[in-house]
C-alpha cells in the first residue's frame, strides 16, 4: 500500500493534554472501574476456583487477554478501514465479517490454552466441563465484543475523535468484565442445570456457524484470518507461563486478597497504555509508513499519555481497598505497587511501539500483530509484578 498523507492525532502540546485528559484519560478510568466488576467477582470467588476448578486459574490470564487481543486487534483493523473509507456503519457485511472471523481465529489457541491446563492438572471430567464452559463462553462473548467494537470505532470516528486512542483499552476492559462474570456464572449454571447447559452450548455453536455463513471472506480476511490465528496461538504458548505461575502461587496470593482483586485492573491496565501506543504507531505507518514515526508530535502524543500511569496507579490501589473491604477482606495502600507501575508501564509502551514498527518493516500488518503481543507480554509482566508484591507482602 502507498503511503497516504493523512493526520493521526493532535497539533500542538496544549491540544494533545487536552486529548489526553478529556478523552484517554475517561476511557481508561471507565476500563479502570469495568475491570473492578470481574476483579471483585474473581477475589470472592478466588479460593472457590483454585479448589474446585484449578483448571481455569491456568487458561484465565490467557483467555481473558485472548479476548481483549482478538477484539483489540479487530478496533485496529476497523480504524484504518474507517480511514480508507472501508466502512461507513455498523450494520456493514464488513462488520459482520470482521465478528466471525474475531471469534474463529481465537478457537485455536483457546484449545491450546485448555491442553495445556489439562496436562498440567490432569484430564478429568472436570476439565471437559472447563472446555465447554470455555467454547460458549467464547461465542456469547465473542458476538457482545465483536458488535461492541463496531461501535467503539464507528461512532468516535463520526464524532471526530481518533479511535486508536479509546478504541482498544475500552474493547480489552469491556472483556475484562465480561469474561470473569460470565464464567463464574457459567460455574454455577453447569452445577445447578446440567442438560441446560449441554444445550445452550449447543445452541452457541450453531449461532456461530450462522454467522460464518452470513460473512463475505475475501483475500484480504483469510490473510488476516491467518495472521492473526498463528500470532494468538505462539501468544497462547507464552501465555501458558501466566496461567501457571497464576495457579502455582494461589495459595499465596490468596493470602493478599487485595491482589486478586487488582490483578485483571493490572494485566488490562498496563495493556491499555500499551495498546494505545502500539495502535497509534500501527495506523500511522499503515497510512503513512515509518516515516510517521520520525515526527516529533508522534513522541508527544506517547509522553502525554505517559503522564496518566501514575494517576491510574493510585487509583487501581483506592479503588481496590474500597473493593476489597465490601466483600469482607482488609486492605490498605501497597506503595511498592504504587511506585513500580508507572515503571511496569513505561516498559511495555516502549515493547508495543517496537513491535508495531518490527513487523511493518518485515511486512506484516501491525494491526494484527501488535497490540496482541503487547498485551500477551503485559500479561506476563503484570502477572510477574503481582506474584512478587505477594510474596512481599505474605512475608512481611
Amino acid at each position: 500500500m502507498l503511503p497516504v498523507e493523512v493526520t493521526v492525532g493532535t497539533h500542538g502540546w496544549r491540544e494533545r493534554l487536552k486529548q489526553t485528559f478529556l478523552v484517554t484519560f475517561p476511557a481508561l478510568l471507565l476500563c479502570l472501574a469495568l475491570d473492578f466488576v470481574g476483579g471483585g467477582v474473581l477475589g470472592k470467588n478466588f479460593k472457590i476456583i483454585a479448589t474446585s476448578y484449578p483448571l481455569l486459574l491456568v487458561i484465565l490470564p490467557g483467555l481473558s487477554d485472548l479476548r481483549g487481543n482478538v477484539f483489540g486487534a479487530m478496533a485496529s483493523r476497523m480504524t484504518t478501514a474507517l480511514h480508507l473509507g472501508k466502512i461507513k456503519g455498523i450494520l456493514d457485511k464488513e462488520v459482520t465479517t470482521n465478528v466471525s472471523m474475531a471469534i474463529g481465529s481465537s478457537k485455536i489457541p483457546l484449545i491450546v490454552l485448555w491442553v495445556a491446563g489439562a496436562i498440567k492438572l490432569g484430564f478429568s471430567h472436570s476439565a471437559f466441563i472447563v472446555l465447554l464452559i470455555v467454547i460458549a463462553s467464547a461465542i456469547v462473548i465473542g458476538l457482545l465484543l465483536g458488535y461492541s467494537t463496531a461501535f467503539i470505532t464507528i461512532f468516535p470516528y463520526r464524532w471526530g475523535t481518533d479511535p486508536d486512542m479509546i478504541a482498544a483499552p475500552l474493547i480489552t476492559s469491556v472483556a475484562d468484565v465480561i469474561t470473569i462474570p460470565t464464567l463464574v456464572y457459567l460455574i454455577f449454571f453447569y452445577e445447578d442445570h446440567k442438560t441446560a447447559f449441554y444445550a445452550f452450548t449447543a445452541f452457541m455453536i450453531v449461532l456461530f456457524l450462522l454467522l460464518i455463513f452470513l460473512s463475505d471472506y475475501k483475500k484480504e480476511h483469510v490473510k488476516a484470518f491467518k495472521e492473526v490465528s498463528g500470532v494468538l496461538t505462539i501468544l497462547a504458548l507464552i501465555e501458558i507461563f501466566s496461567g501457571s505461575t497464576l495457579e502455582s502461587y494461589s495459595d499465596v496470593i490468596s493470602k493478599a486478597i487485595i491482589l486478586s482483586v487488582m490483578y485483571p485492573s493490572i494485566l488490562d491496565s498496563v495493556g491499555n497504555f500499551a495498546s494505545i501506543a502500539a495502535a497509534t504507531t500501527s495506523t500511522r505507518l499503515n497510512l503513512s509508513g515509518k516515516s510517521a514515526l520520525m515526527n516529533r508530535g508522534f513522541y508527544l502524543d506517547v509522553l502525554a499519555l505517559l503522564l496518566l500511569t501514575p494517576i491510574i496507579g493510585f487509583l487501581t490501589n483506592y479503588i481496590a481497598i474500597h473493593v476489597t473491604n465490601l466483600i469482607g477482606y482488609h486492605a490498605a495502600l501497597i506503595w511498592p505497587f504504587i511506585l513500580g507501575y508507572p515503571l511496569l508501564v513505561v516498559a511495555n509502551i516502549g515493547i508495543g511501539v517496537f513491535i508495531a514498527y518490527l513487523s511493518h518493516r518485515f511486512n506484516i500488518d501491525p494491526d494484527n500483530v501488535a497490540i496482541p503481543t503487547v498485551t500477551t507480554i503485559s500479561d506476563v509482566m503484570g502477572t510477574l509484578f503481582v506474584v512478587l508484591l505477594a510474596k512481599m507482602m505474605v512475608g512481611a
